[in-house]
């Protein structure tokens, strides 16, 4: 379930904590209460499950960025069909560079699946958290 997370202001007016969803799965949910609050928004404003899909994985929302990295592997499709944003910015003999738009960190997680044929571009923080993760994955296999 896809839900914005909510505040109530200094008017007691609820407002987005975050300006994208969480995801919540519905198995896991032990409790919930109704709010006499009710509200509705415009249609165009409305939440676009499938455009949000499509730039979201694992369940891991957060802002949403746009993210360029080196892809050295022999099939581009299966970046494509994993990442629909994903379109190829440049292509010599080593490989492509990518770029895609994508919500949070669970890209992480993808990239880290590619092993030694991703290398993250930019933006920096995503690289140095690239870093980050690979340094302490190297070090549960130290000594």
């Amino acid at each position: 379930m896809n839900a914005y997370i909510v505040e109530k202001d200094d008017a007691d007016v609820y407002r987005h904590k975050y300006d994208y969803p969480a995801i919540f799965r519905v198995d896991r949910v032990d409790s919930y209460r109704l709010l006499d609050k009710k509200f509705s928004l415009p249609y165009a404003d409305r939440f676009q499950e499938g455009e949000f899909r499509k730039r979201v994985q694992f369940m891991y929302p957060g802002r949403l960025q746009q993210i360029r990295f080196r892809y050295m592997g022999k099939s581009i499709d299966s970046i494509l069909d994993r990442l629909p944003t994903a379109r190829v910015f440049a292509q010599d003999e080593t490989g492509y560079t990518i770029q895609a738009e994508v919500y949070g960190k669970g890209i992480i997680m993808w990239l880290m699946m590619q092993g030694e044929l991703v290398e993250v571009l930019s933006p920096q923080k995503l690289r140095e958290d690239m870093r980050s993760t690979l340094s302490k994955t190297l070090s549960h296999y130290d000594g």
